[in-house]
């Protein structure tokens, strides 16, 4: 101050105290400045990301007013003027003028300038994308195998559906590379037995899988009868012409006949395999029968034991029971016969 006075006196003294008075930042000028604004604050929100995105998006704010902005505040929910208790919860960013947000929702957010005017404006936030695909699958009887169908959804919608052979857990497993694309169609038929899996993508990159197991093809081996004679089970066995089958049923006739009988549920299609007579046994010519829903379908050639086995392929109609009936042609019904039925399979 004494420098001052030396350097300027102390009339100019008295000027420079006046400016302050009259034209500082707390002066009255700047207070009537400020009492005389009645407009509101022009804000607009906007995002720094428009396209939907696996990360966290900003919601930037830009607010001008003749009187300068006094505070921004931003609280997530549809906010109104008159919540006072929840603005005192909200965050301030009169600096920063932006908010980083994770979540989904609409936010609200109170711009008051210097002259206590009061702007509420609102986003709504809907292009964060954090959640997985939902993949569904089923299954269903067609010619030639088993259709797969595929329902896959998004809220960023769905970039690729992939389909492997095999249950895969890891939906990034490096396995998905060799996979079939299905991403238009969504559906594959398949026609061995096992687990299968498809993996969908979204659009942001988030991945996940499902798995269905599929009975394409069952063989006759692995049923258990539900009803007549149990078939005796052969790993190896070999016919009257010295050939061998693997995993075959041996039925022996008992007072010249034999019948067993399956429950499929209506699961299958076809029943297709061989019948032979079998090796160390009294063959006699024999007849093959096969039901559906006790209606006889097919009849074999008669199965001579000197000749090469029968081969059959019998549309059962999705049958719910199918009875398997092979009558032996002999003369002494005392005396019994065995035979083979081999590469027996139920499919669709």
């Amino acid at each position: 101050m004494k420098q001052i006075l030396k350097r300027f006196g102390a009339g100019m003294l008295v000027i420079i105290l006046l400016a302050g008075v009259v034209f500082g930042p707390g002066s009255s000028t700047t207070v009537a400045a400020a009492k005389k604004d009645k407009t509101k604050p022009n804000v607009v929100l906007y995002l720094n990301k428009t396209g939907y995105t696996r990360g966290n998006v900003y919601i930037q704010v830009q607010a001008k007013d003749k009187s300068g902005i006094k505070s921004i505040l931003i609280k997530k929910g549809k906010i109104s003027k008159s919540n006072a208790r929840y603005w005192k919860k909200a965050s301030n960013i009169t600096k920063a003028k932006k908010k980083k947000v994770t979540s989904n929702a609409t936010y609200s957010v109170k711009v008051t300038d210097k002259a206590g005017n009061v702007t509420i404006k609102r986003i709504t936030v809907t292009n964060i994308d954090k959640k997985k695909p939902t993949v569904k699958l089923s299954q269903s009887v067609v010619s030639g195998g088993v259709l797969i169908s595929v329902s896959a959804s998004d809220a960023s919608g769905i970039k690729s559906v992939k389909w492997i052979k095999g249950a895969i857990s890891d939906a990034s497993s490096a396995k998905f590379n060799q996979a079939y694309n299905i991403t238009k169609v969504r559906k594959f038929t398949v026609t061995q037995n096992g687990y299968y899996t498809v993996q969908a993508v979204d659009r942001v990159g988030n991945k996940s899988v499902a798995q269905i197991y599929v009975v394409a093809k069952q063989a006759l081996y692995d049923l258990e009868e539900y009803h007549g004679y149990k078939l005796n089970r052969r790993t190896t066995v070999k016919d009257n012409l010295g050939r061998s089958y693997t995993n075959a049923l041996v039925l022996e006739t008992s007072w010249g006949e034999h019948e067993s009988t399956y429950f499929l549920d209506g699961k299958y299609q076809y029943i297709e395999g061989d019948i032979a007579c079998c090796h160390g046994s009294d063959p006699t010519d024999a007849l093959l029968q096969i039901y559906a829903d006790d209606i006889l379908l097919y009849t074999s050639e008669t199965i001579i034991a000197t000749q090469e086995h029968k081969h059959f392929k019998v549309d059962i109609g999705n049958a719910r029971f199918i009875k398997i009936k092979i009558t032996d042609a002999g003369e002494d019904l005392w005396d019994s016969s065995e035979y083979i039925l081999a590469n027996c399979y139920l499919y669709n």
